[in-house]
């Protein structure tokens, strides 16, 4: 590495820890405002409210460390446009693009953090996030929780895992219900019914087949039960709405297994599968406005920060704005779940790479 590469990234992460830092304050005072009347009506405490907000920088650091990385680097290379430094490094023979390594490299720590970040610490963030609200911020009035909750998934004591992608909650009954047990790994039954219903402390089902699975994870045995109850299955169905894991509370791994679960229950697993390709997506897009952002602040010769925070916070409303059409056209089935999470990525990525061959032009 050279003192120019170390210079460069210096600078670069000088404003980014200070761009995240203003993020992140920014992120927690607009939502105090905007939640102050339920901390009152819930009479949470200072100590709660302090849990909610810290559970939640993990979250607010993934969704904002792709603008402070632009705005960090619209800033640097920008000041480097203006002190003519550009202009000396290109004098000593040095090209444009070679220049950029190192924030490209900048660009790929930051997309490997945010990637650890969503996938080790945001998905248990989010849970306790969802339990301080439910348990500690719960507002005095309000409607109530829905009767029906579509793709439910629980996963109790003993190695059962329930699913079911309709769950009636006034009147306990699963339709096409799933019901695995696994030990160390291994498979050890499977049961399929149209419906479930909780009576007398266990779940009593309706045209159930159950397979039972041996070491080697072939069919040693199947029964059909028509309707009838099996030993063991009978988590509270308190705990399958109450414990219910949201998708931003997974990981990729589980996340997976979860969409592969409703495929096979005859659900539409589109929805997750746009989400598990979001979640390898969107780290990436640290990387990618350093190669849109770099060519686009060599050109800034005046302005200073207020032009770099101007030009930073437009392509990011752009760029979001990709992402989100993407991820809808995903979900709604109107093109595949991968090209639909990395279509912001792609297109920004073409255009930044022409920006950079551009400007080695110059």
């Amino acid at each position: 590495m050279t003192i120019l590469d170390r210079y460069i990234l210096r600078e670069l992460s000088k404003t980014v820890f200070l761009g995240l830092l203003a993020f992140i304050a920014v992120f927690i005072s607009l939502d105090m405002v905007e939640n102050v009347d339920d901390f009152v009506d819930s009479s949470a405490s200072m100590f709660s409210i302090f849990k909610y907000y810290l559970f939640q920088i993990p979250h607010i650091f993934t969704l904002t460390l792709p603008v402070a990385v632009l705005i960090s680097c619209l800033f640097t290379v920008g000041q480097m446009a203006r002190h003519s430094e550009l202009v000396a490094i290109k004098a000593s023979g040095i090209r444009f693009g070679r220049t950029v390594v190192p924030l490209l490299f900048a660009g790929l720590i930051a997309s490997m953090a945010s990637l650890g970040m969503s996938e080790l610490v945001e998905p248990t963030a989010n849970a306790q996030v969802r339990i301080i609200k439910a348990n500690e911020m719960r507002r005095s009035v309000g409607g109530g929780e829905p009767r029906m909750r579509n793709n439910i998934s629980y996963r109790a004591k003993g190695g059962f895992f329930y699913f079911a992608p309709k769950y009636d909650t006034k009147l306990n009954v699963m339709k096409d219900v799933v019901v695995e047990r696994s030990l160390k790994g291994d498979l050890i039954f499977r049961l399929n019914a149209e419906k479930a219903t909780w009576q007398d402390s266990t779940w009593v089902f309706k045209e159930a087949r159950v397979r039972w699975f041996s070491d080697t994870g072939d069919v040693e045995r199947e029964a059909y039960i028509p309707d009838g109850s099996l030993p063991d299955v009978n988590a509270n169905p308190t705990d399958i709405v109450r414990k219910q894991r949201q998708p931003e509370e997974m990981g990729f791994r589980e996340l997976s297994h979860l969409a592969a679960r409703i495929e096979e229950s005859g659900g539409d697993p589109t929805r997750y599968r746009v989400g598990l390709n979001m979640k390898l997506s969107f780290p990436f897009t640290n990387l990618i406005v350093i190669l849109i952002g770099s060519p686009l602040s060599a050109r800034l010769r005046r302005g200073g920060l207020a032009v770099g925070m101007g030009l930073g916070l437009s392509l990011t409303f752009i760029y979001y704005g990709f992402i989100r059409v993407g991820q809808t056209l995903g979900e709604q089935g109107v093109m595949p779940a991968v090209l639909a999470a990395w279509m912001g990525n792609i297109v920004f990525a073409a255009c930044g790479i022409y920006l950079i061959l551009r400007e080695e032009k110059y």
